[in-house]
């Protein structure tokens, strides 16, 4: 297949003839993007861990089944997460727990949390430094999403939100939605746990995990489940929302 991009069009060609265009009208400097795209009938999109043949689901390495549905790779997937960003650098995200992430979007980056906010009291739930995002951002999702965990001994997760301004020393009446979802098919569907508003101080969220999540992992043999968080609306400039001590038990 071939893809191209004109007059804000974009084609989707297979060599048997068929197509498939997406096409609209946008102001100036405005984008818009596709992602996840499937074309075929099988099943569960082979959980988007394979390729979809007439043949049935091809497997990707570390996946099997009729859809792609099971694990057997020989790495176990991790079942503990507990994520405070004080060992990763303060430029972009390296480090011991790098790996921790599948995906930052939107400017994510680490940096040390506003100590004045600390000695205060107002941001007692944030130290040492936080993942932080630039809520004005238009470059696409604004994310940060887990790599698979393995939530079968789990009973909660927790973590700390705060929303603040410019050097994040200062706080806002600014509203924002970022909202804390969970998937089990590697994002072709999302599930949300909880919606986050700005609410002029550092909020602290302990969550026990729905049912609906423990009742999937048992009875389908999957490869573990993900979680992001993601803002759902774009802000005025100079707004900033941040995670910290993240942990799943």
């Amino acid at each position: 297949m071939c893809m191209s991009n004109e007059s804000n069009s974009f084609f989707l060609t297979s060599f048997s003839g068929t197509q498939f265009r997406w096409t609209g009208i946008q102001a100036e400097d405005v984008r818009w993007s596709m992602n996840s795209l499937f074309v075929g009938e099988c099943a569960e999109y082979c959980n988007d861990r394979g390729l979809c043949t007439v043949s049935g689901c091809q497997c990707s390495m570390g996946y099997a089944g009729t859809y792609c549905e099971k694990y057997v790779g020989k790495q176990p997937i991790q079942t503990w997460f507990n994520e405070t960003f004080d060992d990763l650098s303060a430029v972009g995200v390296s480090g011991s727990n790098s790996n921790n992430w599948i995906r930052l979007n939107g400017d994510g980056h680490i940096r040390h949390v506003c100590y004045a906010n600390v000695n205060n009291h107002t941001n007692n739930y944030f130290s040492g430094q936080a993942l932080h995002f630039g809520a004005d951002c238009g470059c696409g999702g604004v994310e940060a999403i887990t790599r698979e965990l393995n939530i079968t001994q789990a009973i909660t997760i927790s973590f700390a939100f705060h929303v603040m301004a410019k050097n994040n020393c200062i706080t806002t009446t600014n509203n924002i939605t970022v909202v804390l979802e969970w998937t089990y098919d590697e994002g072709i569907s999302w599930s949300r746990l909880i919606t986050m508003y700005n609410q002029e101080r550092a909020q602290f969220f302990n969550i026990t995990l729905p049912s609906d999540m423990m009742a999937i992992t048992q009875t389908r043999n999957i490869g573990g489940v993900r979680f992001r968080w993601t803002q759902v609306e774009r802000v005025v400039k100079d707004i900033y929302w941040a995670i910290d001590n993240i942990r799943l038990e």
